[in-house]
Order: structure tokens, then sequence, then C-alpha cells
């Protein structure tokens, strides 16, 4: 019974360093509809890399800016969906799942709770509860 419980934590480790693996491999990138902008995110949606091509000098910063914005989600948004496809198979039909698809978010935006508050770990110090604002 022990070594029954023992082999199936040493394939569960595992198969978590594998899944680990894969998704720190993983990454998304997008180019912008009319070439000017290619961005490369993270699994995590963080940015990589961006390249702008020698077009970008001609457009204005507010419309760049926008580009950039716009090519980046799209990035992010493609690099949810491929950690998603990696865990899916383990996680696949969990609450664990649901949360990283957005599912559980989608829900509560539904229910009319659009305000989700950050995680500390993402707030700037202005947006602590009883900070003055600046």
């Amino acid at each position: 019974m022990i070594a029954d419980l023992e082999a199936r934590a040493r394939d569960l480790a595992e198969r978590s360093r594998e899944l680990r693996e894969r998704i720190r491999r993983a990454q998304a990138t997008q180019r912008s509809p009319d070439g000017v902008v290619t961005a490369t995110v993270a699994p995590n949606g963080s940015l990589r890399h961006i390249e702008f091509s020698p077009d970008a000098g001609e457009f204005s910063h507010a419309r760049l800016g926008e580009v950039v914005m716009d090519t980046v989600r799209r990035a992010q948004e493609q690099a949810a969906r491929q950690a998603a496809s990696i865990v899916e198979p383990q996680f696949g039909g969990t609450a664990a799942m649901d949360f990283l698809t957005g599912s559980a978010a989608d829900g509560a935006r539904e229910a009319g709770d659009d305000d989700l508050p950050l995680p500390r770990s993402l707030r700037a110090p202005e947006d602590e509860p009883g900070s003055a604002p600046r």
C-alpha cells in the first residue's frame, strides 16, 4: 500500500515537472494586421519581445500605442490558449481549469461583479486600501 502511494507520488511529481517545463517553453507571437508591430509574450502574458517595422514611424504616437496594445493582447490570448491546452489533459473539467480559462471570472462578470480586486502582488502602492490619492 505504501509502495503504491509512493509510486503514484513519483508519477505525479514527474507529470508536474513535464507540465511546468512545457508551459515554461511556451510563448506566443502575433503580428499586427498591417505588419507594423510584432509582439512575443510568455505564457503568463508578460512581454518578451517587441519589434517595429520601419513603417511604424509613419504612425502617430496614439495610433502606434493602440496597435501595440491590440497586438500584445492578441498574443496574450494566444499564449493563454496555449497554456490551457497544455494543462487541459490533466485538469480538464475541474475548477482549476475553469480558473485558467477564465470561466469562473466570466461567471462572476455575468453576475454583475465587474470590479474584482487585484491580487496584492499586482497592486501599485496607491492602489492599497486606505492609501491617500496622489
